[in-house]
């Protein structure tokens, strides 16, 4: 791996245990195993260290979840089914969900208006990116007659929303659902409810 890299990885780690106040220069030096002189070498900041880290991990995120998801075989219900875990999977990690690492990174860089709206950016790439995915699936769906091609793109942020919101539901992190005595300790269960309800928005 490139010292840049080594450096990406040493700064994901950190960001991961503790957050983006916890990063400095001097911690990711030292987690690399390089000088600090290296790191100012590629990155003139911390800002710029820590803007560049989000791009990297955004990059690797989305990767990641393309490849996980499209190398295994089978049709449409498989898929999504395959995609709502993964996104429950994802919401149970919570501090160390990458998306709650950009929203803690979007908040922190408010007052830099630059920085800000490149956090923003990098936010907008991955739903654009994920939204690529969703559509990749429905249409796996729609020719595979299961599904009607939705009119509009509407149909398809709807469902965007509604799949990642109701991963999040499942997933029990705030125990919405159980205050409701909804039960939601039978993860297959859980699935197969949330693949229901998206069908019938199609």
């Amino acid at each position: 791996m490139s010292k840049k890299g080594m450096i990406y990885e040493a700064a994901t780690s950190i960001m991961v245990r503790e957050g983006i106040d916890g990063l400095t220069i001097s911690k990711v030096a030292y987690e690399a195993n390089i000088g600090k002189s290296t790191v100012y070498e590629y990155f003139a900041s911390k800002d710029e260290l820590i803007y560049e880290t989000i791009n990297y991990m955004a990059e690797k995120y989305v990767e990641d979840f393309k490849e996980k998801l499209f190398k295994h075989d089978g049709g449409f219900e498989i898929k999504v089914k395959l995609l709502i875990k993964m996104l429950i999977a994802t919401m149970k990690k919570g501090n160390g969900n990458f998306m709650f690492i950009v929203s803690e990174c979007d908040k922190t860089f408010k007052a830099k208006i630059e920085i800000h709206k490149r956090i923003q950016d990098i936010m907008l790439g991955i739903r654009m990116k994920f939204n690529d995915v969703i559509e990749d699936i429905i249409q796996l769906g729609v020719n595979e007659g299961i599904i009607e091609k939705p009119v509009n793109k509407i149909n398809f942020i709807v469902w965007q929303n509604l799949i990642v919101m109701l991963s999040y539901e499942y997933s029990g992190v705030d125990a919405f659902l159980e205050r409701y005595n909804i039960d939601i300790s039978d993860e297959e269960k859980n699935i197969n409810t949330i693949y229901k309800y998206l069908l019938k928005i199609l």
